[in-house]
């Protein structure tokens, strides 16, 4: 199994249908794929499994002491999805009490199928316990940040600066720099340092386009409907080196 970790400083950066959208241009890829949602906001299911209303997710079978593939359900494209599901706030509470690393890393295995496949976490924004265990078990971690004045705020101190250091610290974490919008002079402006000065550190940029949002509107992925759109484009070629670092050859 391959554990990738989708991480944002801060909310509404577009992190869960990036993550949506990547889970099914890597299962386009041949690639199997679990997507698990560990957002109390419950929303990955709209935009992977549309057509499902149950309320058992992943929070409750902790809880309950229930395995998490009790709440797997098939998704878009074959993507598998294991939502957050409805969840009391005593229940919310057990589920990051519970997920020590041991605990965690068994829950995580037992929804892997075969070594190559890919399974995605789309975590809380900001950083927590239940973040920081994750991310102690994960191969690859990104991290989703917007070509905005609020996200570049961030990045001198978020994890240490990490996002403007070496890859020699950390090789394994990368930046995805989402919804540049080249007519819009701070983005591109954004856009530019990031490929001036931390390059090899960012993963790729996913430019503004319409169609993610009116794809996820239609509980629809945008690299299965309009595969020739500029955003779609940019998450495949993410997901080609994803697929590439995460292959059994190169780990």
């Amino acid at each position: 199994m391959v554990l990738l970790v989708v991480s944002s400083p801060k909310g509404g950066v577009g992190k869960t249908t990036l993550v949506a959208n990547l889970a099914v241009a890597l299962r386009r890829r041949g690639r199997p794929v679990t997507a698990i949602d560990f957002d109390s906001q419950n929303a990955l299911r709209f935009l992977l499994a549309p057509g499902h209303d149950g309320e058992l997710g992943v929070a409750r079978c902790t809880a309950q002491g229930l395995p998490w593939s009790s709440a797997v359900v098939d998704g878009l494209d074959g993507v598998r999805v294991a939502p957050y599901g409805e969840a009391t706030t005593a229940e919310r509470l057990r589920m990051k009490d519970v997920l020590v690393e041991p605990t965690l890393a068994e829950a995580l295995n037992s929804l892997a199928r075969s070594p190559d496949e890919i399974v995605i976490a789309d975590t809380t924004p900001g950083d927590g316990r239940l973040q920081e265990r994750l991310e102690a078990l994960a191969d690859l971690k990104l991290i989703v940040l917007l070509a905005d004045a609020g996200s570049m705020a961030l990045v001198p101190t978020y994890r240490d600066g990490l996002m403007l250091r070496p890859m020699s610290e950390q090789p394994n974490t990368f930046g995805v720099l989402n919804q540049v919008d080249p007519r819009r002079r701070l983005s591109r402006d954004i856009a530019e340092f990031i490929a001036a000065h931390a390059a090899e550190r960012f993963i790729g940029v996913v430019h503004y386009d319409e169609s993610l949002a009116e794809a996820a509107a239609r509980g629809e992925a945008v690299v299965a409907v309009a595969s020739d759109s500029v955003g779609a484009m940019d998450i495949d070629a993410i997901a080609g080196r994803l697929d590439r670092l995460t292959s059994s050859g190169s780990r």
